[in-house]
């Protein structure tokens, strides 16, 4: 009888300690569920070059200029970024004192295979009817182009690219006299080299050619061609590019503004690029 109480008292006093016994257990946080990261970003840059090249040909009368850009972005799905841009740069010909692309898109990704849709406005701000030779008076010399820039990515140090861009344009931009189409068709490549540097800096070849075409009396197809060196640290990259054309400086029109505008030179230019999500 007396074993019974005795095991009645001390299940009855493990019962009472049992709660003390769990309040002074350590609790663990319940952690909230991670919230989804946002589909909208907005990508932005600035870029200082030795001479602003497009297609070969200098856009600043070989002498340096300053661009930017941003960028919104919408990644509908995984395979799937619908995006709108505007980028900027200086000038130093007489019709336009700066050059502002807007543009807009889808870019596709299934899998190693890239593929960017869409359409771009080259604006040239207060160029007509304000500006001078080498364009016939009251000419606009802005112009847009659809484009398709597909690329492969073959391993982690080899992607090929190409572009294809065109437009009928009206007798704007590159269309001087009695020309309704223009554009260009390229291929490009992007080598990541296998040198080792300090504090992550990667290096890359970024060779590209391409041919640059319009249907206007006076206008001269050419082809061009470019090879650049990349140094990237972080969102800074220094891009050392050598470019060269088919036509020097014989293009028409060229000549009026400036000597040598589609020759051959070296160009160097320091750009950063990042975003909002990156800066989180």
């Amino acid at each position: 009888m007396n074993k019974v109480v005795l095991s009645l008292v001390a299940a009855l006093v493990v019962s009472a300690a049992a709660p003390a016994f769990a309040a002074d257990m350590p609790v663990k946080a319940v952690k909230a569920p991670l919230a989804a990261p946002s589909p909208w970003d907005i990508a932005f840059g600035v870029a200082f070059t030795t001479d602003y090249r497009l297609r070969g040909v200098s856009q600043s009368n070989r002498k340096p200029a300053v661009q930017g850009y941003f960028e919104l972005d919408y990644t509908a799905t995984d395979w799937l970024k619908l995006y709108a841009g505007l980028w900027g740069s200086s000038l130093s010909y007489a019709y336009a004192s700066a050059e502002i692309d807007i543009s807009g898109g889808a870019r596709l990704t299934f899998g190693n295979f890239g593929l960017d849709l869409g359409y771009v406005y080259y604006d040239y701000p207060g160029s007509s009817p304000f500006y001078t030779a080498p364009f016939p008076a009251g000419t606009n010399v802005s112009f847009g182009d659809f484009y398709a820039k597909p690329s492969y990515k073959f391993n982690d140090w080899l992607t090929i690219g190409g572009t294809i861009d065109g437009g009928n344009n009206n007798n704007n931009g590159v269309n001087i006299v009695g020309s309704k189409n223009e554009g260009y068709y390229s291929g490009n490549a992007v080598i990541t080299l296998p040198i080792p540097l300090p504090y992550g800096i990667t290096t890359s070849l970024n060779p590209e050619i391409g041919r640059q075409w319009a249907s206007c009396t006076g206008c001269t197809d050419f082809t061009y061609w470019d090879v650049g060196l990349d140094f990237v640290y972080k969102a800074a990259t220094l891009d050392l590019r050598y470019w060269d054309t088919s036509i020097r400086n014989s293009i028409a029109g060229l000549n009026a503004v400036g000597t040598q505008a589609a020759g051959s030179t070296f160009v160097a230019t320091l750009k950063f690029d990042t975003s909002f999500s990156a800066l989180k």
